[in-house]
């Protein structure tokens, strides 16, 4: 009997060596999920004759519209939908989905769309990119139109206009007149004609736009990567952009690798030329547990955790959690994770000896 119940027992232990040693494949990274609801239509135009924002192929103006992220994180459009017809699905135009850098809208920034561009010909251009810009076959027109719907890439309805036409409250929209909410991403009861046109710019005409700070990239297991700055280690790190016109300065904010505790390291409150991040500019974080200056009381794990920034130590502005199969992937050993644009919405690996590589304080985007 014990014979038998040795010759059981080998075969459970060498099952479950097996198991223990399979590698499963963990699949792909899922993308990260967009805040489609955060994007509305801010401002638009039917006829813009002074000043154009935008001369197409045949020498005339074009119209525009211009779409507004009021959330916290950016959001990559591409995909989403926008129309003036929206009993007719096949008339909806789908925003490109070739250029992340340029579709995606970092928090409270803006995005213009070009409507009913021609070419030299005077024949209207298809739904495309062109030079950098996102041109739509829809012309609006204020004696035709009256609303315009944005829409997510399911088809679901994410903001639509006030009527802008003729029979809407403030009648039809004027020539070289634009017409949208009176703060930037406020309430649909706050839509109206606009004293002054402000395409990409807020709409109280300032061109300033305050921006957010956002977790750019980091390095979480660090063998053998040179970091800018620092001599004779190889410490983990991070690094926060902002995304704004303005100047952040972060002396006194906390950061940490615990959400449980967002007090864990707070930067120096007397420093600004070391705490502030200059506009679209990034601040190094180095995680070395040395806890002086930017260098943090904690050290990032490279099996996958959390970090976190806060202004007040109860809120977070930021926080993320990577690992395997996450969103935020766990980038290997002297490789980082990072946005793939600035201040942008997907995560991805940036690895040594390739066209995308870690970019500690610089920014992820190759062309710049």
């Amino acid at each position: 009997m014990k014979k038998y119940l040795f010759i059981i027992l080998g075969g459970l232990l060498a099952l479950t060596g097996c198991v223990k040693d399979e590698n499963p494949d963990v699949g792909p990274t899922p993308p990260a999920p967009q805040n489609y609801k955060d994007i509305v239509i801010n401002e638009l135009i039917a006829k813009d004759i002074t000043d154009p924002y935008y001369i197409d192929l045949s020498g005339g103006a074009a119209d525009w519209v211009e779409l507004y992220n009021k959330g916290t994180q950016a959001v990559n459009v591409a995909g989403m939908y926008i129309t003036d017809t929206e009993a007719d699905e096949t008339a909806w135009q789908q925003i490109p989905a070739s250029d992340n850098a340029l579709t995606t809208i970092p928090p409270k920034g803006f995005l213009v769309i070009i409507c009913g561009a021609a070419d030299a010909t005077g024949t209207d251009l298809p739904t495309q990119i062109l030079d950098s810009h996102i041109l739509v076959d829809m012309g609006i027109s204020s004696s035709k139109d009256s609303i315009i719907v944005l829409y997510d890439p399911e088809k679901t309805e994410v903001f639509r206009t006030a009527n802008f036409g003729a029979d809407g409250p403030q009648g039809e929209l004027p020539d070289d007149k634009s017409t949208g909410l009176t703060t930037d991403g406020g309430a649909i009861s706050t839509w109206a004609i606009l004293g002054t046109k402000t395409p990409g710019a807020p709409n109280d005409g300032g061109s300033v736009v305050e921006g957010t700070l956002v977790i750019n990239e980091f390095m979480c297991s660090n063998d053998s990567f040179v970091v800018p700055g620092v001599e004779g280690d190889f410490p983990d790190w991070f690094e926060v952009y902002n995304t704004g016109d303005t100047p952040i300065d972060m002396g006194g904010w906390y950061v940490t690798d615990n959400l449980e505790d967002p007090l864990q390291y707070q930067l120096p409150t007397d420093q600004p030329g070391l705490t502030t991040v200059p506009p679209h500019g990034f601040i190094l974080l180095i995680c070395d547990g040395l806890e002086d200056g930017l260098h943090t009381n904690f050290k990032l794990s490279g099996s996958g955790e959390s970090i976190g920034i806060s202004k007040d130590g109860i809120s977070y502005v930021q926080e993320i959690t990577y690992g395997d199969g996450l969103a935020v992937p766990n980038p290997p050993t002297d490789n980082s994770a990072g946005l793939d644009v600035d201040g942008g919405a997907t995560w991805m690996i940036f690895t040594v000896g390739t066209d995308r590589v870690p970019t500690p304080g610089a920014s992820n985007n190759p062309s710049k």
